[in-house]
């Protein structure tokens, strides 16, 4: 385990972005109850931003999977209690992908994101396919490697037979408050196969292979599991030209 300052971290993640999920678990000791470790969060990912470093953080909604318009200052996550604090406390920040949108703390991250536009979550000229082209981390706090997401992206690049592209069409409201209709691209499973996906054998296999890495924060005692993007879709892509049902497990 590597120890790292605020200022280290921010500086690794200047020019190569992560992704970072969140387990509440993992903020154990940044307060006494929740509102203050969400706070302490809160403020750890501005300082990250504000000393040059750029993370994003999940605040999944699925609007256009339920029909339903999707307001960029307004529409809760659907993902749990920290997702929900740090999306409110940081509005500006959100992306507007109505099913899968992140804050973005970083001032490199493209601002195209902002936008109400036709967009692949999963595809090219995403917010994920900008963090692989830029060789950055996804990452995670609290254990919960099994929840990257982002491995979509990664199984649409490699071409998996399991996933398919569904297109979402709905509303949303912009920044600006502006009603604006576009359709959204999902890479989604195959509903009528025996199999789902899941992650676990993924999460302890990169754990065994040494290409996750933990950081500890210095100033925070909190820990940080983070692997290259780049590295993952090496280590998927050999794995899947063993085992096609890699990602997956009986239903």
């Amino acid at each position: 385990m590597k120890e790292v300052t605020i200022n280290e971290l921010s500086f690794w993640l200047k020019d190569t972005p992560m992704i970072i999920h969140i387990n509440p678990v993992g903020l154990a000791w940044l307060g006494e109850n929740n509102k203050q470790r969400y706070s302490s969060l809160d403020i750890i990912l501005n300082d990250i931003q504000n000393n040059g470093g750029n993370i994003a953080v999940p605040t999944y909604s699925y609007s256009y999977t339920k029909d339903e318009v999707y307001d960029v200052y307004n529409t809760p996550s659907a993902l749990n209690e920290v997702s929900e604090f740090l999306r409110k406390e940081n509005i500006d920040k959100r992306t507007a992908d109505a099913n899968f949108s992140y804050l973005m703390f970083g001032s490199s991250f493209s601002s195209k994101h902002l936008k109400v536009l036709n967009y692949s979550t999963f595809g090219k000229d995403s917010l994920i396919d900008e963090v692989y082209n830029k060789d950055g981390y996804l990452g995670v706090i609290g254990d919960a490697l099994e929840y990257l997401t982002e491995v979509h992206y990664l199984e649409k690049r490699l071409d998996v037979s399991y996933r398919f592209d569904k297109i979402f069409k709905g509303a949303s409201i912009n920044a600006d408050g502006e009603i604006i209709h576009n359709q959204l691209t999902y890479f989604c499973r195959d509903l009528k196969s025996n199999y789902s996906g899941s992650l676990l054998r993924l999460k302890e296999d990169i754990r065994l292979e040494g290409i996750v890495k933990k950081w500890k924060l210095k100033e925070h005692n909190i820990i940080f599991e983070v692997v290259k993007i780049q590295e993952l879709y090496t280590f998927i892509k050999e794995k899947l030209l063993n085992n096609a049902k890699y990602l997956q497990k009986n239903q």
